[in-house]
């Protein structure tokens, strides 16, 4: 067994190698003149929720790219969390943090990604609420080899349905018998009737990372259903799973899954 094999999702009922990365369209052209930015909507803060990508213009010495891509991004709770296969840098990217609304303005300070923990960053965003969501705009946006580019995204609202586990969580325990996992972390990010997690295993000597969002729906006894709609964990999308949660206070729960005929539970604190 692979480490990709020994990899559970949150929800937990499949296991399965990295999936191949969506192509996103991509149009270029020479910009004749600087991507204008729209000046935000200061009259309301963003609401909590979750928000699917409609497509995000990124400009870069002057020249124009525009991208679609499956990618979601959850506001709740002063927290934020989103997730996608980026094209380019070939990779996961996935980040989650807090998120402070000021003016207009969604100050953005990172506390984790798909490599781990991280720290001294913040990222002021400015944000134009719209009728089907919002626009986000970020200028000078540093990437690897010293790159700075400007990108202006557009995002349609999925849901501003809350529950009582919205926010973000970190993993802190998890029960398994499998002595071949040394190490097994997780972020897991709920709001606005979605979810989102990333995962950074060690399994035999070989790690991974890899994420998965999709729908959540949870009842009054705890009992949530979790469909999976994007991840990089072949045979994991499309697939629909129980769950079984426990609010313990308000900073703590656990979920409890079924696989291979045994019940594994993890435990999460609030980050």
């Amino acid at each position: 067994m692979n480490v990709k094999s020994a990899l559970f999702s949150s929800t937990a009922v499949v296991l399965a190698a990295c999936s191949a990365e969506p192509t996103p369209e991509v149009t270029v052209k020479v910009a004749s003149e600087p991507v204008a930015v729209s000046t935000p909507d200061t009259s309301a803060a963003l609401p909590d929720g979750a928000y699917l990508i409609e497509g995000v213009t990124v400009t870069e010495d002057g020249e124009v790219s525009y991208y679609t891509r499956d990618q979601i991004k959850i506001y709740s709770k002063g927290r934020f969390m989103y997730a996608f296969e980026n094209a380019l840098t070939d990779n996961i990217d996935v980040g989650a943090g807090n998120a402070t609304w000021n003016n207009g303005v969604m100050v953005e300070v990172p506390r984790v990604n798909h490599d781990g923990p991280v720290s001294g960053y913040s990222f002021d965003v400015a944000i134009e609420p719209t009728a089907a969501g919002f626009k986000q705009s970020i200028i000078g946006m540093p990437y690897e080899g010293g790159r700075l580019l400007d990108m202006v995204e557009v995002w349609n609202t999925a849901s501003t349905k809350t529950s009582p586990f919205d926010g973000l969580w970190s993993l802190e325990a998890r029960d398994t018998a499998d002595s071949g996992m040394t190490a097994f972390a997780e972020t897991k990010m709920i709001g606005g009737g979605h979810f989102i997690w990333l995962q950074n295993v060690a399994y035999q000597g070989e790690t991974a990372q890899d994420f998965g969002y999709g729908s959540f729906a949870v009842d009054a006894e705890g009992n949530a259903i979790e469909t999976a709609m994007v991840s990089s964990m072949e045979e994991y999308e499309g697939t629909v799973n129980e769950v079984k949660m426990v609010l313990i206070d308000e900073n703590h729960f656990t979920q409890s899954f079924i696989y291979n005929d045994e019940v594994i539970t993890q435990s999460y604190v609030r980050m």
